[in-house]
């Protein structure tokens, strides 16, 4: 499984986007238009989850496994079939008939080990909790906490009604349809409500 970005097509028709000023949608569809944004977020990130912890993680991250090494496809058994490799050479080096073969392939779990080295740098801890440090690395858990409480519907709302902007309709108040505080301007003969952002 490899890593995607979400796209535009990806967001394409979810949450606000796209929607006209006064959406033909009943409270239930609204609702569930307005989560659908959050919902992607959700779902890509359980599909990133799902790929670093697949058994070829290891390819995920751009890694493979050295000539001459026999490991699964994942970075915990590479680094330790190198580990194995690095001491076994180390034993050998007294016999000077095979060195250039032992060069091959220390060499190869060197250019394996750097690889991973640079994948890590500047990682200087994994936290359990999403920081803003760029030192740090969130656990999958942290990271799954983080979405499920980020409160995409105020973020949505704070974009697409600010406070100060007029709604009209002749239906379901916005207050109902989206949250927040909502005053009643007036109303026009033809039953048409205007409504202004408060809060």
């Amino acid at each position: 499984m490899a890593f995607a970005k979400i796209t535009d097509a990806d967001r394409q028709g979810k949450g606000n986007y796209g929607q006209p000023d006064t959406p033909a949608l009943t409270t239930t569809d609204m609702q569930l238009q307005m989560d659908s944004l959050p919902n992607l977020a959700i779902d890509k990130h359980n599909e990133l989850v799902d790929a670093l912890n697949d058994e070829k993680a290891a390819t995920n991250l751009g890694a493979e496994v050295p000539t001459g090494i026999s490991a699964q496809n994942n970075v915990q058994s590479i680094l330790n079939a190198m580990v194995l490799n690095l001491g076994l050479n180390t034993q050998n080096r007294h016999n000077h008939s095979n060195k250039a073969v032992l060069d091959v392939i220390t060499q190869n779990d060197l250019d394996a080990y750097n690889r991973v080295a640079i994948m890590l740098s500047g990682i200087l801890s994994i936290e359990n909790s999403i920081t803003n440090n760029s030192q740090a690395c969130p656990t999958s858990a942290a990271t799954v906490a983080f979405v499920n409480n980020y409160d995409f519907r105020a973020k949505i709302l704070a974009a697409a009604y600010p406070v100060g902007c007029v709604y009209s309709t002749t239906g379901t108040s916005p207050t109902t349809l989206f949250g927040g505080t909502w005053t009643l301007l007036d109303t026009d003969a033809s039953g048409v409500k205007r409504y202004e952002r408060t809060a």
